[in-house]
């Protein structure tokens, strides 16, 4: 099998990318998608990249992660994929471990992995179990970065809603749950296995759920997404458990809720 690393890289993030490259292998490619803002930062690619025959670079003027990581899908070749961002590290035997989970489950489409800080701590409290995803995960939120997936699976089939994640003003973050829930819904078989993959520095937006609007907004829009008009009532009660917990006042909670469900009923994907 081979596979294509789908990096993501906004303005100065690009000087960054060299560092993600594994040495070259005939059987690893990289596909880097660059978003840029003003021209200035076109002058910042570094050489490193261009250099590397294992590199295809495409340039883009705008922002927004998820319309940056279905950019790179649309030009991925290979039999798997992995999204990176421009801040992470890649194991080196990234390839190994994708091939053996996909030889491990006929018919897989989709394995979650691990990853962790730098340091080597776990980005977030993992399964110990590998096990069958079903459903969305309700013991631990998953993260694009730790997804290796079959590209003919979701290639033009299940894409990021860009109007959620960095780089947009208003659902700062939960396309990783949106992405789940489409291809959950599109039958995709995934696998989650507790082996690490991928080092990063990047910390869990979603966690800061008690004090960001954006994230607050993003939960609202969420489960709109997928409950549809009983949203309210699962926001309300949301809103009314975590205040009773003291994790926040429960109007300033709701409102945001409430805000990110009036979005998504006036706005499609």
């Amino acid at each position: 099998m081979n596979i294509d690393i789908l990096i993501c890289s906004l303005n100065k993030g690009i000087v960054r990318v060299q560092d993600v490259l594994l040495p070259p292998n005939p059987n690893i490619k990289y596909v880097v998608s660059f978003q840029y803002t003003e021209d200035r930062y076109l002058d910042l690619i570094p050489s490193s990249i261009m250099n590397r025959e294992d590199v295809r670079l495409f340039k883009y003027k705008g922002q927004g992660l998820s319309a940056n990581r279905n950019l790179a899908l649309e030009h991925a070749v290979s039999d798997l994929v992995i999204f990176a961002d421009d801040d992470t590290h890649l194991s080196e035997n990234i390839l190994e471990v994708a091939e053996d989970a996909f030889a491990k489950v006929p018919n897989l489409d989709v394995a979650f992995f691990t990853a962790s800080t730098y340091t080597g701590k776990p980005l977030k409290e993992y399964p110990q179990e590998e096990f069958e995803m079903k459903e969305l995960p309700e013991n631990y939120a998953i993260s694009t970065i730790e997804m290796i997936a079959k590209r003919e699976s979701i290639q033009g089939k299940v894409r990021f809603d860009e109007r959620f994640g960095l780089g947009t003003k208003f659902l700062t973050c939960g396309e990783e749950e949106i992405w789940m829930h489409d291809a959950l819904k599109a039958g995709l078989k995934i696998y989650y296995f507790p082996k690490k993959i991928i080092e990063t520095s990047t910390l869990l937006k979603k966690s800061h759920i008690y004090v960001d609007a954006g994230v607050q907004r993003s939960r609202g829009a969420i489960t709109y997404y997928i409950y549809g008009k009983k949203a309210w009532w699962h926001c309300f009660s949301f809103a009314l458990k975590s205040a009773r917990n003291g994790m926040c006042h429960f109007i300033p909670m709701f409102k945001h809720l409430a805000e990110g469900i009036r979005y998504m009923q006036r706005t499609k994907a």
